[in-house]
């Protein structure tokens, strides 16, 4: 009888390493992007909240601490994912989590060589020629998130962009609309300096 129970935990602990093993070695990511105005988040929180709660990475603009506060009913599920919510400018963050993404505001290298150490795979700019830059020199793919009727912007290493640009997806946002993009970042590890 030992050996039965001994036997089923083996396969249990097995099991569960090979499925904690699966979830953190994940080739495609999916990111949401929160194209926030500034009015009703609850209503984005409700009404994107499928879109939010199956994204790895969250991202968001425009955000105040006042509306970082109703967030708090979604923090057990944000403790889960990799989260950058800044304010207007890249300088002003206001809630970040997890080592996946980060945001840069002007070209540092050694910065971007620290990230790249900590294994962050998406960086957050406010301008799209220095988040094309990044992306060219550096393995990282680049957000650079608009405002609400304005474009945003991700860009890439060349190779893994469609039309050999650097920009890997554009898409104008409309009003409280959450923006949801799969990002392979297994594939950034054949551009890191070796």
């Amino acid at each position: 009888m030992d050996i039965i129970r001994k036997y089923i935990r083996n396969f249990f602990v097995s099991l569960g390493k090979n499925l904690f093993l699966k979830k953190t070695s994940k080739k495609v990511i999916t990111v949401a992007i929160i194209h926030y105005d500034g009015k009703d988040m609850e209503k984005v929180l409700s009404d994107f909240s499928v879109e939010l709660k199956s994204s790895d990475v969250i991202i968001g603009k425009n955000f105040s601490k006042e509306e970082l506060k109703l967030l708090t009913r979604f923090e057990r599920n944000l403790q889960r994912k990799h989260v950058l919510l800044i304010e207007n400018d890249i300088n002003s963050v206001l809630y970040h989590h997890g080592h996946l993404v980060n945001c840069i505001g002007s070209f540092d290298i050694k910065k971007l060589r620290s990230f790249e150490k900590h294994g962050t795979a998406i960086i957050v700019v406010n301008d799209k020629k220095l988040g094309w830059m990044i992306s060219q020199m550096f393995p990282f793919y680049c957000i650079i998130p608009g405002e609400p009727f304005q474009e945003t912007l991700i860009t890439a290493p060349i190779p893994l962009t469609r039309n050999s640009d650097g920009y890997y997806f554009s898409k104008i946002s409309y009003r409280n609309q959450v923006a949801i993009i799969d990002l392979n970042i297994e594939i950034l590890s054949d551009f890191k300096v070796k």
